[in-house]
C-alpha cells in the first residue's frame, strides 16, 4: 500500500526537524566540549602536577578529523552525477580556506580559556563585519543600506558583550585577550567564507564535500606545524597525549567533539538541502541561546542584562544582513537576498 502524500510530506517534515534539532545540539554540544576539555586536569608527564588541558592547537586539529569525517560521509551519500562533477575540482584549491579554517579554529580554542563559551559565540558574531569589509574588497560586491545596519548593530552588540564580560572581573586582561583572540579569529573565518563562496562560483562542490577536503587539508596543515610549535615552544603536542592516556573522560570529550563537528556540518547540509540556509543560519544563532543556558545551569558564567541585550543586537544584525530580517526603510531596488554559508 503506497503512502499517501500528506504521510510523505509529514515524514519529510519530521526528517527536516530531526536534522534542524541534530545540529542545534551538535552545535551547541561542540563549544561547550571546549570549555569543558579546558577545566579537565590532568599530568603532562610522568610524576608531574595535574594541569589543565591548555591545547588549542591539537583542539583544532582534532576537529579538523572531524571535518574530515564529512568527506567519508560524501563519499559515501553522493551520487552519479556529484561524483562526476568532483573529478573536475581540482583538491589544491581547498588549501587557502583549510588554513583559514585552521587558524580560525585554534585562535577560538585559545580565546575560550579566557572567556566564557556564550561570549565567544556572541563574538564570532564579529564575522558579519569582516565578511561585508572582504565581500567589498575581494567579490566588488556593494554594501546596501540593510548590510551597513546589520554591521551597526553587531558592532553594538559586540562592544556590549565584552563590557558585560569585563565588568565586575579582576581579571580584566585575560578576558580583554580572549576578546581579542575571539574576534581576531573572525578576519580568518570571513576569509574563508569569501574564499569559498569565489571556489563555489567557479565549481560545482558540494558542502559535505568542501568540508572534507578543508578537514583533509587540515590534517596535513596540523602534521606539519604541531611539530613546529613545539619547537618553539609554543605547544606541547607529547604533554598533551600523555594528558590525554591519564584521564578517560577527557579523551572521551575529544572524540565526542570531533563527532560532534562531522554530525553538525552532516545536518546542517541536510537542512540546507531540505530547507534553506537561512534555516541554518538561524539555527547557528539559537545554539548561542542553548549554550549560554547550559553555563548558567553550570555555573560557568552568571546573567547579566548588558549580555542579553549585546546578544539580541547581534542576532538581529545577523539576522538583517542576511536579509533574513527585512526592514523596508534600509531596501533599495538594487538589494539582492544574501546569505552566507553557515
Amino acid at each position: 500500500m503506497m503512502a499517501g502524500p500528506k504521510m510523505q510530506t509529514s515524514s519529510s517534515h519530521a526528517t527536516l526537524y530531526m536534522f534542524m534539532g541534530l545540529m542545534l545540539v551538535t552545535g551547541a554540544l561542540n563549544a561547550i566540549m571546549l570549555k569543558f576539555q579546558h577545566k579537565i586536569t590532568a599530568p603532562m608527564s610522568p610524576g608531574a602536577k595535574p594541569s589543565h588541558f591548555d591545547q588549542p592547537f591539537l583542539q583544532a586539529s582534532f576537529m579538523m578529523l572531524g571535518e574530515f569525517c564529512c568527506m567519508l560521509i560524501y563519499l559515501w551519500t553522493r551520487n552519479p552525477e556529484e561524483a562526476d562533477a568532483a573529478k573536475a575540482v581540482p583538491g589544491w584549491i581547498f588549501i587557502i580556506p583549510c588554513c583559514c579554517d585552521w587558524l580560525a579554529t585554534a585562535f577560538v580554542c585559545i580565546s575560550v580559556d579566557f572567556i566564557a563559551v556564550s561570549v565567544m559565540q556572541m563574538c564570532r558574531g564579529s564575522m558579519v563585519i569582516f565578511t561585508c569589509l572582504l565581500s567589498h574588497v575581494v567579490l566588488g560586491r556593494s554594501q546596501q543600506k540593510f548590510h551597513l545596519f546589520g554591521v551597526t548593530c553587531v558592532i553594538c552588540g559586540i562592544s556590549l558583550v565584552s563590557y558585560s564580560a569585563l565588568e565586575g572581573t579582576a581579571a580584566n586582561s585575560h578576558v580583554s585577550v580572549g576578546i581579542m583572540f575571539c574576534i581576531f579569529a573572525q578576519i580568518f573565518q570571513a576569509s574563508m567564507y569569501v574564499y569559498e563562496e569565489k571556489i563555489m562560483s567557479r565549481y560545482k562542490v558540494q558542502p559535505l564535500q568542501l568540508v572534507g577536503w578543508e578537514g583533509l587539508w587540515g590534517l596535513g596543515v596540523a602534521a606539519v606545524v604541531l611539530p613546529i610549535l613545539y619547537s618553539l615552544g609554543l605547544a606541547d603536542t607529547p604533554g598533551a597525549i600523555y594528558q590525554m592516556q591519564s584521564s578517560n573522560i577527557l579523551v572521551i570529550s575529544m572524540v565526542l567533539g570531533v563527532f560532534c563537528v562531522a554530525l553538525f556540518n552532516f545536518s546542517g547540509a541536510n537542512v540546507t538541502q531540505r530547507s534553506s540556509a537561512v534555516a541554518r543560519s538561524t539555527i547557528k544563532i539559537s545554539s548561542t541561546i542553548l549554550i549560554w543556558i547550559v553555563e548558567l545551569a553550570m555555573g560557568w558564567n552568571t546573567f547579566s542584562f548588558a549580555q542579553l541585550v549585546g546578544f539580541i543586537l547581534v542576532a538581529v544584525g545577523t539576522l538583517v544582513y542576511n536579509r533574513i530580517i527585512i526592514l523596508p526603510a534600509f531596501e533599495t531596488d538594487e538589494s539582492m537576498p544574501i546569505v552566507n554559508k553557515a
